[in-house]
């Protein structure tokens, strides 16, 4: 069964699927071995885009999960999350109870089709309830069962 992490809003979403490592277990480095393919979906209003990019470590989709579970249990955000490739980043503008205002950036290889100045990024706002991201984050645990961190 296939997985992937969706957030999703009312006016817009954001889609992550892991698809598999970009170099063999045996390349020198270890942010070699550790990066990953990823498809990404996203839409705004009447647009969508997809993208596919070697763009996240699997260290980085560790962070990522815990920065989103702990939104989720805590209704407290973290300071922005950033990696290494600065073509996408997380951030909780707004958080209440049951209901959180985030913003995915979106650029270079990742940029929205829509997005016409190669210059700047696209700022993704995404509003979602805190049961839809629980979902999320376990889709996203259940991705990355397939590719653990390589030493």
């Amino acid at each position: 069964m296939t997985y992937s992490m969706l957030l999703n809003g009312q006016r817009s979403y954001f889609e992550l699927n892991l698809l598999d490592y970009e170099h063999p277990q045996t390349a020198p480095s270890s942010a070699d071995r550790n990066l990953l393919w990823v498809a990404v979906r996203t839409g705004w209003q009447h647009h969508q885009s997809t993208a596919t990019a070697a763009i996240l470590h699997t260290y980085e989709i560790e962070r990522l999960i815990h920065w989103l579970r702990h939104l989720c249990t805590t209704g407290r955000p973290l300071p922005r999350l950033l990696f290494s490739e600065p073509c996408l980043s997380f951030e909780c503008i707004s958080a209440d109870t049951d209901e959180f205002l985030l913003q995915i950036k979106l650029a270079f290889e990742v940029a929205p089709d829509w997005h016409y100045d190669p210059f700047t990024p696209f700022w993704l706002p995404v509003v979602i309830n805190k049961h839809k991201l629980s979902e999320a984050i376990h889709q996203l645990e259940q991705q990355f069962s397939n590719f653990p961190v390589r030493g």
